[in-house]
């Protein structure tokens, strides 16, 4: 898959100190703006570097559930915030994808997405076709109900190694 380099939005490109040259947000381990300590930011939008140098010029890409991470680490800095406590979560950027390409897909799992990794896993099939079915029901099933990450499917992705949250230590 191609496609054109993304490119941040004007608006928010224009603010002093907030983005990079590409006009995405710079941030810091607790998904904080480096220059304004009260403006998270999550997913698309973030500014990671590149993983390498090369000939063409490549972004990092966001899955959905590295963004999760990024949201979820920024819910619980913001709620420590509110209690004058110091930020303490951090996402852990692992990546689940399931690409779905008509009859086919590719499936991959890694932990986490940035290299250095602890799990660089990938398989196609028609199989990944019908997960991904499988999993836009499940997950509209799960939001229509108003829940984000039920106890179940934390503890499966658990048990595969997969978490949200990097550990979280309590002040």
């Amino acid at each position: 898959m191609m496609l054109p380099a993304f490119k941040g939005v004007d608006a928010i490109a224009a603010v002093p100190k907030l983005c990079n040259a590409r006009g995405f947000v710079l941030i810091d381990e607790f998904q904080r703006s480096t220059a304004y300590k009260n403006i998270f930011s999550a997913g698309v939008c973030v500014a990671i570097p590149p993983v390498e140098a090369t000939p063409v010029a490549t972004g990092t890409p966001k899955t959905g559930y590295m963004i999760e991470s990024m949201v979820g680490a920024i819910c619980h800095n913001i709620a420590d915030e509110l209690a004058g406590k110091p930020a303490h979560a951090k996402g852990t950027w692992n990546a689940i994808c399931l690409a779905d390409m008509g009859d086919t897909g590719a499936a991959f799992v890694a932990l986490p997405q940035i290299p250095p990794r602890n799990v660089n896993w990938f398989k196609k099939g028609k199989w990944v076709h019908l997960a991904k079915i499988a999993f836009e029901k499940y997950f509209m099933r799960k939001i229509r109900n108003g829940t984000s990450e039920p106890v179940y499917e934390k503890y499966v992705l658990k048990a595969l190694g997969i978490v949200r949250l990097a550990e979280r230590k309590h002040h």
